[in-house]
């Protein structure tokens, strides 16, 4: 009995070693554990720093506005410059694509053809025809032989005209895209009332037209969204808008618009 009970005790005291080794093993095995866990939290917060710095580094084209027919490029020094653009989206050859410019020359599209413009205004080989450095945008679709615009038509058009912007600003209430609640307003007014149904919606196209840059007065440039797609079925908006710049600075203001478009002097009010 005694010699079962002393090799227990030597058994016993022969683990105490190894119960050590475990429990230290245990313990290098939770500081490994440890480490490559404060080692990963590191680099994803390396990652995280990284990748916050990078979105901090704003793109300098990104504010960075180019005209019609250019793009912005970074140069060597990191600053935003505007070239012309290297090669326009690719179309479905769609015809509607086809724009016809003020020299009567179709191009594939609006950007080819201020991409045209650009290229001939800096000499550059790729131009096609020097003229090209004035070319603009006359109207959307195919150069085509338009219709004459007769005097009748010419003295009928301001009602033409303020009765289709009429039916404009219907139109745009109804899909909810008139943007002012203002505008809203004045034209359920304008619905029950004939001589507001002319007055309203010539001044809201006025400030619809009024954008780039705001300065009270409509440009050709800023003429050309109601210009290009209206010119194939109304031959006299072109020359009709023409004579509306009765000081022949370029530009037409809301007096010279609202004039133009037969409205009162008291009927000309600023609501831009």
């Amino acid at each position: 009995m005694r010699a079962t009970v002393l090799l227990l005790v030597c058994l016993g005291l022969a683990a105490l070693p190894v119960l050590e080794a475990a429990k230290k093993v245990k313990k290098v095995e939770k500081k490994v554990a440890v480490d490559e866990l404060e080692s990963l939290l590191e680099n994803i917060e390396e990652k995280d720093t990284k990748a916050e710095k990078k979105n901090a580094e704003k793109n300098p084209c990104e504010d960075h506005m180019c005209g019609w027919g250019k793009e912005c490029i970074v140069d060597k020094k990191g600053e935003p410059q505007c070239e012309c653009i290297a090669k326009c989206p690719e179309l479905d050859g769609d015809p509607m694509d086809k724009v016809c410019g003020n020299n009567n020359q179709t191009f594939t599209s609006l950007c080819d053809l201020y991409r045209e413009r650009c290229l001939c205004k800096k000499k550059d080989s790729g131009c096609s025809k020097a003229s090209n450095a004035k070319v603009h945008l006359e109207y959307l679709g195919e150069c085509k032989q338009l219709n004459e615009c007769t005097d009748e038509l010419m003295s009928q058009f301001p009602d033409r005209m303020s009765d289709w912007l009429f039916q404009v600003m219907k139109e745009l209430k109804s899909r909810r895209e008139l943007h002012k609640l203002e505008w809203e307003e004045l034209l359920d007014e304008a619905e029950t009332d004939d001589e507001k149904k002319h007055v309203y919606p010539v001044i809201w196209k006025f400030c619809d037209l009024d954008v780039k840059p705001h300065d009270k007065e409509v440009s050709h440039h800023e003429l050309i969204p109601i210009t290009a797609p209206v010119i194939p079925m109304e031959s006299c908006i072109k020359p009709f808008l023409e004579k509306c710049d009765i000081n022949g600075n370029g530009a037409i203001s809301l007096k010279e618009w609202g004039k133009c478009l037969g409205l009162k002097e008291g009927e000309i009010q600023e609501r831009c």
